[in-house]
């Protein structure tokens, strides 16, 4: 065998590797754009949006339940990106609780339709387990502000972790509902959070 065709024949599979992570990342991100609009969107939708055939999004994702993991799962990392950007470790805590708090919740709000058939789908448990990456990056944060006598210390992180991801859920819900104005949801939650820990 010629070197030539040593090297095109072990090119091969990264090829192959590389076309199908461009392929699971169309029909990831084409998925959870389609769902924005219609969480009940077919998966003949899904494929014709990311350019691929249904059969392809079968290959990757045998069920619709796994094609919603793999969303949920690139949204989290993206809410994850937003919220670490936004320096959880810098500033007095309070201030810092309400910009990070801010950030994660712009990110978050481009999927409310996703956590809708989240909070649908999954046990509660699952879906705690589901909203660590995101929810650790505030860990520092609430501690940091308990040792300043700023947040509550007679209740644990834990608690104010999960009284922040209540709030913000619920927030979700008002908007989608029609309840209350985008514009205005932001302010509300930023102060029903800092109430609910100060």
């Amino acid at each position: 065998m010629s070197r030539t065709k040593a090297k095109t024949d072990a090119a091969a599979p990264r090829r192959r590797r590389a076309d199908a992570e461009r392929s699971i990342a169309s029909i990831t991100n084409a998925a959870l754009e389609a769902l924005a609009s219609d969480p009940d969107v077919s998966m003949a939708e899904i494929a014709r949006r990311a350019g691929v055939v249904r059969a392809t999004i079968y290959m990757h994702f045998p069920t619709r339940e796994s094609l919603l993991d793999a969303v949920m799962e690139h949204a989290v990392g993206q809410v994850a990106e937003a919220t670490r950007a936004a320096d959880p470790t810098q500033g007095e805590p309070e201030e810092a609780l309400e910009r990070v708090l801010g950030a994660t919740w712009r990110k978050l709000s481009d999927f409310h339709a996703l956590l809708a058939i989240n909070t649908s789908r999954l046990s509660a448990k699952e879906l705690h387990r589901r909203h660590q990456p995101v929810m650790t990056l505030f860990v520092p944060l609430i501690e940091r502000g308990q040792k300043k006598g700023v947040f509550r210390s007679d209740l644990p992180v834990s608690w104010h972790l999960a009284m922040v991801r209540a709030i913000a859920h619920a927030a979700s819900a008002e908007v989608r509902s029609g309840r209350i104005a985008e514009a205005d949801v932001e302010p509300a939650l930023l102060s029903t959070v800092l109430g609910a820990l100060r």
